[in-house]
Formats: C-alpha cells, sequence, structure tokens
C-alpha cells in the first residue's frame, strides 16, 4: 500500500459499499469493523440524503460523520445533526425550476430534512412520471407537494432534480447546461439499486471530495492521507484529489481510468476484499481520541 499512513476511507454507497441487489453483505460489514479496529476514520460519501441512507448506515452499524446529498450536506449521524451544508441560491433555484416545469417535469427539490421538516418538495401542478414514482416507492423520504416550485422561497433547498427516461434526462441536461453553464453543477446518475436515471442540479461549489475534506479537516487529516472508493461520476472529485482513489471493477470506464487503482465489481466482494488487504497489509495510526470527542462535542453548533 505504501509508504504513506492512511487514516480516513471515504466510500461510496450504491455501487460501491451496496451489492447490486442494494444490500450491505456480512463481508463488508466486517471488512468495515476490521478498518475501525484498525483506527481508521470510515466516512461514507454518498448522493442519497439521510433518510434514504439510515437503512445502511444502521446495517453497516457504524454511525459517524458522513457525507450525503452529494456533498451538499454533512451530518453527525450518531447526533442525528447537520453539521455543514451548501444551498442552493434561492433565485437561482427558482429559475432551474422553471425551465424544468416548462418542458413538463415534476421536480424534486431536496431539503435540509431537519430544517424544513421534509425530505422533497416536488412540483404538484405537473404530472408525476413513472420513473419519479417508483423511485419516490423505493424510499422512504417524506415529500410535500408545492403548487409551482418556480415562485417557492427555497430558503432550505440542497438540491434539485428530476427522475426520468435516459433520453429526456440527456435533452434536459443539455438545456440546462446551455442556459446556466457555471452558475450551476449538473450530473447524470443511474441508481442500480432503483433502476432509475437521475439529473441533479447544485450550487456550483458542491462535490463530495468537499465534503470528505470538511470531515477530514475536522480530525486533523490530510488529503494524502485519504482513500476514496467509488463507481459513478459523482465519486470523480474525491477519486482524483485523495491520496489513493479507488474504483469499483463495476465503475464506468472513464472512472477506472482515472483511479490509480481497480478493484473487483460489487457483485465479487470488491470493497470487502480491498478493506481486507488494507488491514493485512497497512500499518494504520489510530486516531487522537482527542481529536474525535472534540469534534463531537462541536456537533451542534452553527452550519456554514
Amino acid at each position: 500500500m505504501g509508504a504513506v499512513k492512511y487514516k480516513m476511507i471515504a466510500i461510496d454507497l450504491d455501487g460501491t459499499l451496496l451489492s447490486p441487489q442494494g444490500k450491505v453483505t456480512d463481508r463488508t460489514r466486517a471488512a468495515i469493523h476490521q478498518c475501525l479496529s484498525a483506527g481508521i476514520l470510515v466516512c461514507f460519501a454518498t448522493g442519497r440524503n439521510w433518510t434514504e441512507s439510515r437503512v445502511v448506515v444502521d446495517t453497516v452499524g457504524h454511525h459517524h460523520h458522513a457525507v450525503f446529498a452529494g456533498g451538499a450536506i454533512v451530518m453527525d449521524t450518531k447526533q442525528e445533526v447537520t453539521l455543514h451544508k451548501m444551498m442552493v441560491d434561492p433565485k437561482l433555484a427558482r429559475e432551474v425550476c422553471k425551465l424544468l416545469e416548462d418542458a413538463g417535469h415534476a421536480v424534486l427539490a431536496l431539503q435540509d430534512t431537519g430544517a424544513a421538516g421534509v425530505d422533497y418538495l416536488v412540483s404538484d401542478e405537473v404530472p408525476v412520471n413513472a420513473e419519479t414514482m417508483h423511485w419516490m416507492s423505493v424510499t422512504s423520504a417524506t415529500v410535500h407537494h408545492v403548487s409551482k416550485l418556480s415562485t417557492y422561497a427555497h430558503e432550505n433547498t440542497l438540491r434539485l432534480g428530476i427522475v426520468a427516461d435516459p433520453a429526456d434526462v440527456a435533452k434536459v441536461h443539455e438545456q440546462l447546461t446551455s442556459q446556466f453553464g457555471e452558475r450551476i453543477f449538473c450530473q447524470k446518475l443511474f441508481v442500480p439499486s432503483a433502476g432509475v436515471e437521475v439529473l441533479e442540479i447544485f450550487d456550483p461549489a458542491v462535490n463530495k471530495w468537499e465534503g470528505v475534506l470538511h470531515v477530514a479537516r475536522s480530525h486533523d487529516i490530510e488529503p494524502e492521507q485519504i482513500i476514496a472508493i467509488g463507481d459513478d461520476v459523482n465519486d470523480l472529485p474525491m477519486l482524483t484529489r485523495a491520496g489513493l482513489g479507488v474504483a469499483m471493477g463495476n465503475a464506468k470506464p472513464e472512472i477506472q481510468a482515472a483511479a490509480k487503482r481497480v478493484i473487483k465489481s460489487n457483485a465479487d466482494e470488491g470493497l470487502a476484499e480491498f478493506l481486507e488487504e488494507l488491514v493485512a497489509q497497512h500499518k494504520v495510526e489510530p486516531l487522537d481520541e482527542d481529536a474525535d470527542d472534540r469534534a463531537g462535542a462541536g456537533a451542534g453548533e452553527a452550519v456554514a
């Protein structure tokens, strides 16, 4: 594993930690706990929000600081408090929603659940398509209908998005990129466990790596001491900037090409095998317990 003492692992959920069936295998759970026992900080970094991730986190049995909504929010999952969040500018959110609603799409506006009391707002005057209905049925997210998100205040909106047919997603992605350019960060994702295509729009400063760095800094961990593991486009920033970027065997070709190492797929226990190897071959320095306590003590402070 080289001379660098890796102190932190950032792990994506869908397509990485989870099996193709969307499950946490016994071997994966055990491997994560081996890392924790060896003194490595394990940080989940996912495009899901906390509500959608809760079952996975509970199954793994590791409640700590984690990155959700593609980096838009960092939470202490043990205390269930927000540590950091990056909202979409309200005026920009209304402009994006107008384009999407005018194109005939019901918009899903992801909220800071703790502040808004609901996971998603959804356009009420635009018909909800079958893909969105399916997506809502496979998550336990709470939804509140709003007449027009293009005129809504958006004081707690972290992300905007649609769930649709891949051809529709590609068309809207092109329209958004053309109209808004660098004012937004826009990405297309396929969610294998749900079988849907999702288009997501964030503030341009949002990505998983920035969320991971927020966690790392609270533990005095440097970027070169971080391993990042993922499989899709929203993992690229952390895979290319971490000390060691690891792509799953089931990752898209461009993700594998950007990584420093490619491991077996999530169907072949690739993550578990890699973590077992890490613990077996690499001497890891335990985290500073006092620093960990200090980070926890500040969990309820104001967010940025």
